[in-house]
């Protein structure tokens, strides 16, 4: 867990490590250390290289990828807790020869397996079974044992296939050399879609992330959106909820997004009077909208765009209301939760000016919108991700050219590369497993199955399978990361939704949505813990929270379904009503979590709100007509409140 017992802070490389499963990272030698900075930031550029070049034929694309990972692991991460912490030990070199004679014979040999078409030889199962248990071991120690055990179940499911009682979820099974083949000697399993979408994008955007960061961007993404909120009420907190969302677009991680934004913004709302267990909630619910956040929307989104073969840049755009929304909820919350609680502007002397953060910064939003206007030109998000880097780099050398300091800058650049490197290794040890269990789980028709398993159970009713989902993303969070969660369930139920009549975009972006709740909603919220350590509050008090303030990310999948919100038929006005309608309802529904409307709200009337606002979320409905009877009701009477108080306090 990333904190102790009384909630006192750690290292903040502690607290994301934690929050990600992963085991304690050794703390190397400087020899040590030098080699695997120098192997993570040549992975780094042979990334960067991939996709400029295409130099490489997909097959050594992937099988590199997956051996440089699993490579790094071993060296970076120990296997016990009695391993040695500064250097790999002899079992960890043994395993690094292994991965690369593995994955290099996959890339000298791949050419003979495709001709073998899924026939094996005894040195293809002979390799394919280390490759299994180097990448089931890689992702044991990078996060936990619970995704390398589903994959193993997976393996057993395709073999004991005949063996399983009743008709549901017994089929013919396959023999080992067949499940070897499938999951190492072919472009599926270990090597399938995962892979080439990890290597092709998701691990592009992480080093991307870490070359923002390393050369300041994050800083400047704080420190704007305290400059623009700190005159209002509640400013640092409003300030914590943009600089999340600013912070979101560079960062793939919600639980490093709360650390890298909360580090400043939870102490200044502690200051400005909010309770530090409000305080850490507040940063990890921003946080986590963070990860919907156009342009970056984290790995599951890539993953998305490969599934339902659709560009990138439109799910992008798709996404964007709905994300914008969120924080439009979610900062209104703030405002309440603000007046409920007396808390007042930034004092005067200690706030900070747009213009001059602007004008030092204003390079920091460049690779922004060169990001934005490659992707809407309608080229790869790969392609735009190198656009992005070049044009940051290039700005920099210059600022750094110009200051005299070159060896800054390359010293600079080698660190964000090895960042890049070290970041993308908790994400990057996913590939393997996830690639088992989704080619397994196609191979045995447990997909399809699950599907017609689903119709069934909820009569075709779509907001009980939409209430399934929810639950079944919630349950998978506990003990696997919200990019395998959603992968998961993105195989299994959302084509259930498709067969119900949901749009396949909306059902994909429903699951992509339950799936960050895990980072909010206790028992484990990770993100909520990261943030309690920060502000030295209660862990679970702070995870109540963060989940009172992300309550808008439970509700919007429905409206993905029974409302036009994603434009299913294009932009018309009927969209445009909608949009405004649901960013009006978003007020209410604030004030209702918050507790606060024109005045301090008793139970019934947060209700009335609540309920009122969610029934004005399908417009065009009878049903939304008393919505907004139930609002404007509540409304009225504390209006009608508030004038009697000035009445009677004037004729006192």
């Amino acid at each position: 867990m990333a904190f102790n017992s009384t909630g006192r802070s750690r290292s903040l490389m502690d607290v994301i490590e934690a929050s990600e499963g992963a085991r304690k990272v050794r703390d190397f030698t400087p020899g040590w250390n030098l080699a695997f900075r120098l192997i993570a930031a040549g992975y780094s550029v042979f990334l960067i290289v991939s996709i400029v070049a295409n130099m490489w034929s997909t097959s050594t694309l992937r099988a590199t990828f997956i051996m440089l990972v699993t490579s790094m692991i071993f060296m970076r991460y120990r296997a016990t807790s009695r391993s040695p912490l500064s250097r790999p030990s002899v079992i960890d070199l043994g395993l690094i020869v292994l991965a690369v004679l593995t994955f290099g014979n996959f890339i000298i040999d791949y050419t003979n397996m495709a001709w073998r078409g899924g026939s094996t030889t005894p040195r293809d199962i002979f390799f394919g079974v280390i490759a299994i248990g180097l990448v089931l071991e890689a992702c044991r120690r990078a996060m936990s044992l619970i995704m390398p055990t589903l994959a193993l179940i997976l393996l057993l499911y395709a073999d004991l296939g005949p063996y399983l009682p009743g008709d549901l979820f017994s089929h013919q099974g396959f023999s080992a050399s067949r499940i070897v083949a499938d999951t190492y000697a072919s472009m599926n399993g270990i090597f399938g879609f995962v892979a080439y979408v990890f290597i092709a994008f998701v691990m592009l955007f992480v080093v991307m992330g870490a070359i923002f960061q390393r050369f300041g961007a994050g800083a400047f993404y704080i420190d704007l959106p305290m400059a623009l909120t700190g005159r209002f009420r509640g400013g640092p907190a409003k300030a914590a909820v943009l600089a999340s969302g600013f912070f979101g677009m560079i960062s793939g991680s919600a639980t490093a997004n709360t650390v890298a934004t909360g580090t400043f913004t939870i102490p200044l709302m502690k200051k400005s009077g909010y309770r530090p267990h409000v305080a850490g909630g507040i940063e990890a619910s921003a946080s986590t909208g963070g990860m919907f956040m156009p342009p970056v929307m984290g790995a599951g989104v890539f993953l998305m765009a490969e599934m339902l073969r659709m560009p990138y840049a439109e799910i992008m755009l798709i996404a964007l209301v709905p994300a914008l929304l969120y924080f439009f909820a979610n900062i209104s919350m703030v405002h309440f939760e603000a007046l409920r609680s007396g808390v007042e502007a930034t004092p005067a002397s200690e706030r900070k000016e747009v213009w001059p953060i602007l004008k030092s910064g204003w390079i920091y939003l460049l690779p922004i919108f060169v990001l934005f206007g490659v992707l809407l030109s309608g080229r790869t998000a790969s392609l735009a991700a190198v656009y992005a880097i070049a044009t940051f780099l290039a700005a920099m050398a210059v600022r750094f050219i110009l200051a005299g300091d070159i060896k800054g800058y390359f010293k600079t650049l080698f660190d964000a590369l090895a960042d890049g490197g070290d970041k993308s290794l908790i994400v990057g040890s996913t590939a393997g497993p996830v690639g088992i269990i989704v080619g397994m789980a196609l191979l045995t028709g447990l997909a399809f199955k699950f599907s017609a398993l689903m119709l069934s159970f909820t009569f075709g009713m779509v907001w009980v399978a939409l209430i399934i989902i929810m639950l079944a993303t919630f349950v998978l969070g506990l003990g696997m990361t919200v990019t395998a969660d959603y992968l998961l369930l993105a195989v299994l139920a959302a084509p259930a939704l498709g067969e119900m009549g949901v749009p396949l975009i909306a059902a994909h972006l429903c699951v992509f949505w339950f799936s960050q709740s895990s980072n909010v909603t206790p028992p484990v919220c990770m993100a909520a813990f990261a943030a309690s350590s920060i502000a030295d509050s209660h862990p679970y008090r702070t995870g109540f929270q963060s989940m009172r303030f992300s309550s808008y990310l439970y509700i919007m999948p429905f409206m993905f379904v029974y409302t036009p919100i994603l434009m299913p038929e294009g932009f018309n006005m009927d969209v445009l009503y909608t949009w405004v309608i649901l960013f009006f309802s978003a007020i209410p529904f604030a004030a209702g979590v918050s507790g606060y409307f024109l005045a301090p709200l008793n139970w019934p009337g947060r209700i009335l709100l609540i309920v009122g606002a969610f029934l004005l979320m399908f417009p065009y409905t009878a049903i939304d007509l008393l919505g907004g009877s139930m609002i404007a009701a509540v409304g009225g009477y504390q209006f009608w409140q508030r004038m009697q108080s000035r009445k009677a306090a004037s004729a006192g």
